[in-house]
């Protein structure tokens, strides 16, 4: 049986109670625009999953059976498991455009109700591992409200921009999903009173989990 997963983070998850998830409406298996259908799914703690490494911010929750008895009326796009990347692909580097999708923020556009996509660059090596956690940063500006964004790289894309041509192929892979955001905390001082005081400022990175992070999730899940 086709399993389908809520792929999150763990602050998003594992302290909430209940969540609601909104999905579009389909007609005749066709997005119908701004229709919006939303379940509250009640006491998830016993069926959130989290990701056994304490510093891995990822967890799941198994969607199947409101999926499936839902699905005449529910528009929704999963990620096979055969997308998520292995991160031994050669065109895999620092510098190369990637996407994300989410709600920065909490905004997005509500009378269609469709997410923002955004773009960004791989800023440190996605091969190796950044500061020993299964994690790579993103040259993006990642505000709050973006956890658990999706991060997909067009490969082909890359390829092409590297003069490499490949025909009938199309390789797009979820590299992981955003984490949190990168902030610096910037010193102000009051001179009269000698006091001191910190802002924040976005410093316009994302950290984000590796797919590799998740896919060791979903093999330790039970298949039944």
């Amino acid at each position: 049986m086709c399993k389908i997963y809520l792929v999150s983070n763990k602050h998003v998850l594992c302290d909430a109670e209940s969540i609601k998830v909104s999905f579009s409406e389909k007609k005749e298996s066709r997005f119908v625009v701004g229709g919006k259908t939303c379940f509250c799914i009640p006491k998830i703690k016993k069926n959130i999953v989290p990701h056994k490494d304490p510093n891995v911010d990822i967890a799941i929750l198994d969607c199947t059976t409101l999926i499936k008895e839902h699905q005449e009326l529910l528009y929704y796009i999963s990620v096979p498991y055969e997308m998520l990347a292995t991160f031994d692909e050669p065109e895999l580097s620092v510098a190369e455009n990637v996407n994300f999708i989410g709600y920065p923020d909490g905004r997005y556009d509500q009378a269609n109700n469709l997410p923002l996509i955004r773009t960004g660059l791989i800023a440190s090596h996605p091969k190796f591992d950044y500061n020993g956690t299964p994690v790579f940063i993103i040259d993006a500006q990642v505000f709050p409200g973006s956890s658990g964004s999706p991060v997909f790289i067009d490969l082909n894309y890359d390829n092409f921009k590297n003069g490499k041509f490949v025909i009938d192929s199309q390789k797009i892979k979820l590299l992981g999903i955003v984490s949190a955001t990168m902030l610096i905390k910037n010193k102000l001082q009051s001179v009269q009173t000698e006091k001191q005081f910190y802002t924040e400022e976005v410093l316009g990175l994302g950290i984000v989990y590796k797919a590799t992070a998740i896919k060791a999730l979903i093999d330790s899940m039970p298949i039944y």
